[in-house]
């Protein structure tokens, strides 16, 4: 565990057992930008809250004043900290149920294990700061810059890492419903007979495969500029050639490169034709054109009926899309559709 990878940190640990306390902070001792700070209840916890950054809360339930229920109801109540992960300290089912719905992030157990109470800290600091690059992504008006394309790199390593299901929040940014996409592909890779583990990359895969969108200016998306639309492929390519190579990522990257490509050789960017196009991106062409028929994207609000796509995509059969892959969703339509009810909004 590097937690290195952060800046400074601080850890609120609320609980009235100072041996807890004090053993809480010893665990944490040898890391330099690592601060405890203490709070004996829930009362001395938000008056701390107040009065300093704080970026994870370790909470015992039972203390005097304001026990560790309410003191969470509090916390996640409030704008300005319900973002802060909070680890609440039980081994009880019903009091995990219970502060779960009250936003609980995570659970442990007392006594302290310190390599389980490390992995734990360290987990949701790596998703919390995920969430928080996620917010610089949304809030820079620069889409080209270097600071863009840091951020965007940072997020994707943490996902891979940590919880690929975070990767759809990096999908929600360029508007694609990654689940939706994600159940598509997964359907026509099974019909066309991949095997579980490509089938699984590939999912995960369609949360990031337009991920060069997200370089290009927004305005220029809305306008639909041609020239630089299609430059989001090779963007992407970029974006994912800057993180450590897994074989999500190695999926990710021949999908984003050649998603674009068409049977006949007219696509973008290379200009591949037939067999030549991977398989995996074949198979997401299919899907990414019915998606982009169907619903709705930045850089185009149109929409037709899913029976009027299916008859634009069989027009396309040989010339923009394989025509084994067109036959396979021709012929499996009503479980496309099944996909689309269920996860569209």
């Amino acid at each position: 565990m590097d937690f290195d990878m952060f800046k400074k940190i601080s850890i609120m640990v609320v609980e009235d057992d100072s041996f807890n306390q004090e053993l809480a902070s010893a665990i944490f001792e040898e890391f330099e930008n690592i601060t405890m700070l203490r709070a004996d209840n829930g009362e001395e916890a938000l008056k701390i809250l107040s009065d300093h950054s704080v970026d994870l809360i370790l909470l015992d339930l039972m203390m005097p004043k304001m026990n560790g229920f309410d003191t969470l109801k509090n916390i996640k109540d409030n704008d300005d900290y319900k973002d802060i992960p909070v680890i609440v300290v039980t081994s009880e089912e019903n009091e995990r149920k219970s502060t779960y719905k009250l936003g609980a992030n995570d659970f442990i157990s007392k006594p302290y294990k310190p390599t389980e109470l490390r992995i734990r800290v360290f987990q949701n600091l790596k998703i919390k700061s995920f969430f928080d690059i996620i917010k610089n992504i949304e809030t820079n008006t620069d889409a080209s810059s270097d600071q863009n394309l840091s951020d965007i790199q940072s997020a994707l390593q943490i996902a891979d890492n940590s919880q690929k299901e975070l990767l759809s929040k990096i999908a929600n940014l360029s508007q694609n419903s990654s689940e939706r996409l994600g159940h598509y592909v997964a359907l026509l890779s099974k019909l066309y007979g991949l095997d579980n583990k490509e089938i699984d990359d590939l999912f995960y895969s369609m949360a990031i495969y337009d991920i060069g969108l997200l370089r290009i200016p927004k305005d220029k998306l809305i306008k639909l500029d041609k020239k630089e639309y299609e430059r989001h492929p090779e963007l992407g390519l970029k974006t994912l050639e800057g993180i450590k190579e897994t074989n999500l990522i190695k999926m990710a990257k021949t999908v984003t490169i050649s998603h674009h490509e068409a049977w006949d050789g007219s696509g973008f960017p290379k200009g591949l034709k037939g067999d030549d196009i991977p398989i995996y991106a074949r198979i997401v062409s299919v899907i990414d054109y019915f998606d982009e028929l169907t619903s709705n994207r930045i850089y185009d609000k149109k929409t037709i009926r899913s029976v009027d796509a299916l008859e634009v995509i069989k027009r396309d059969k040989g010339v923009k899309l394989d025509p084994q892959l067109v036959d396979i969703f021709e012929s499996n339509f009503k479980r496309f559709m099944e996909i689309k009810e269920k996860y569209s909004v």
